[in-house]
């Protein structure tokens, strides 16, 4: 029944037969809590649908979309068919700990309705398990829509916030009629918790790490390209002309916009480098100092790789 179940835990899946069955087990296991298990398989062409048709457990639910809808909207099928007090949300790439879920739940005060942990970022199987954030990087209460902005830069030293994986409590979704937006396929995450924050929810990071992001080399974030940069830069003016910031968190928002705009003409120069137009690359250079700038660190980082890897 619907008031029995603590958590709704959510798996958008598309093409993931090779490592979904590690991601449905972690949710299933979950010790200390109730939970179900909501697969949505979005057009998968591989043997996904199989694999979690096999797994014979009656928390675990299967949804077919009917069309490809990108992570986003598969999430919202998720969340409309959740019918936990709480929604996490699981990459189906992804793991937890066993008490990841219970050890959030305890942690939570009453007027809270977004949890966050840090999480374990695994290079492979034999990865030791090392928090992602320091104290610093995700510092514990509060966290607002300032912040979140503030450390979501592209090609910046600051650890981005948009891969944290927050368990939302339902009513407050469902009142606020907060939803994924289907056409952003790339930092989803980010403006759904951004939509949360703007319409006043409380969040709260506590101290613990029970995710496990495990690292793909073909992942989107590890590939960024002019399109990418393209969606966010329209994304961020939606969700700008959706709410009306305070002052910080109008500032902040300057600041990623300048970001992106610096991040999107570096990527150009670097394109026009690998199409040898180098003319071209060197007026762009000038014209756009900064992004320029982006360019000679990246050189200047593969130098010392070069170098370090020379010296021994």
């Amino acid at each position: 029944m619907e008031n029995d179940i603590d958590v709704s835990i959510v798996i958008a899946a598309w093409n993931s037969a090779d490592f979904i069955e590690t991601a449905i087990f972690s949710a299933l296991n979950q010790v200390g809590v109730s939970v179900e298990v909501i697969v949505i398989d979005d057009c998968s062409t591989d043997d996904t649908i199989s694999v979690v048709q096999n797994i014979n457990d009656p928390r675990l639910r299967l949804i077919k979309n009917i069309k490809n809808t990108g992570p986003g909207g598969a999430r919202n099928a998720g969340f409309d068919a959740a019918r936990g007090l709480w929604i996490a949300v699981l990459d189906s790439d992804d793991d937890m700990l066993p008490d990841r879920l219970s050890t959030l739940l305890s942690l939570k005060n009453d007027k809270t309705d977004i949890i966050l942990d840090n999480f374990y970022q695994k290079l492979n199987s034999d990865s030791d398990l090392i928090p992602y954030y320091s104290k610093s990087d995700l510092p514990l209460g509060e966290f607002s829509l300032s912040f979140l902005i503030n450390t979501n830069l592209i090609f910046s030293k600051v650890k981005s916030t948009g891969y944290l994986k927050p368990v939302f409590k339902r009513s407050f979704i469902k009142n606020k009629g907060v939803k994924y937006w289907p056409e952003v396929r790339v930092g989803e995450d980010y403006y759904f918790l951004a939509n949360c924050l703007a319409n006043s929810a409380n969040a709260e990071v506590v101290k613990y790490s029970g995710y496990i992001y495990n690292v793909r080399g073909d992942s989107i974030s590890s590939v960024l390209n002019l399109h990418h940069i393209s969606t966010l830069i329209d994304a961020d003016t939606k969700l700008v002309n959706c709410f009306c910031f305070d002052k910080t968190t109008e500032i902040a928002q300057v600041t990623r916009t300048k970001n992106l705009l610096r991040s999107y003409k570096y990527l150009e120069i670097v394109n026009l480098l690998k199409q040898r137009k180098l003319i071209k690359a060197f007026i762009y250079s000038i014209l756009f100092p900064s992004s320029s700038f982006l360019l000679h660190q990246s050189i200047l980082k593969r130098l010392n790789i070069i170098l370090r890897g020379s010296n021994g």
